[in-house]
């Protein structure tokens, strides 16, 4: 920090990770689809630090709620009840081809996983996690 900033109280240090994109209309828009209240809640929680996160509890919500919200990023489990992850990511991919889908499960193979970006496998890493909802967040708007 230079002596100016010092008697300012100004803060010369870059801005943390993500906080551009935190910036109004630049955040990235997430819908998290999990049936798992406590797990939902948590992830929302993480994630809300640099995007703007939205949830549903079930595959036909997800649904319902990508169409009204339009997201850039859709995270999802695999197992959900109402229609899997894999079936919600094809839905996703049918209505809005450059949405990007995430999908999370505990299985090493799944099948209809070519209908999502990328597959994280349980348990989450959240570093992981949100550099994918960034870089797919990019692609999604470009």
């Amino acid at each position: 920090m230079g002596s100016e900033a010092l008697a300012s109280g100004k803060d010369e240090s870059p801005p943390p990770r993500g906080f551009l994109k935190g910036m109004g209309a630049e955040r990235i828009k997430v819908l998290l689809v999990e049936d798992d209240g406590d797990s939902r809640e948590l992830l929302a929680e993480l994630l809300e630090s640099e995007f703007d996160v939205k949830t549903a509890t079930d595959g036909l919500a997800g649904l319902e709620m990508f169409e009204a919200e339009h997201p850039d990023v859709v995270v999802t489990d695999e197992s959900l009840p109402g229609m899997c992850g894999t079936e919600l990511a094809q839905k996703v991919k049918e209505r809005e081809p450059r949405a990007r889908v995430i999908l999370v499960s505990g299985y090493t193979q799944v099948q209809g996983s070519e209908h999502c970006d990328v597959v994280l496998r349980k348990p989450i890493d959240v570093e992981r996690l949100s550099a994918a909802v960034c870089r797919l967040g990019d692609e999604a708007r470009h």
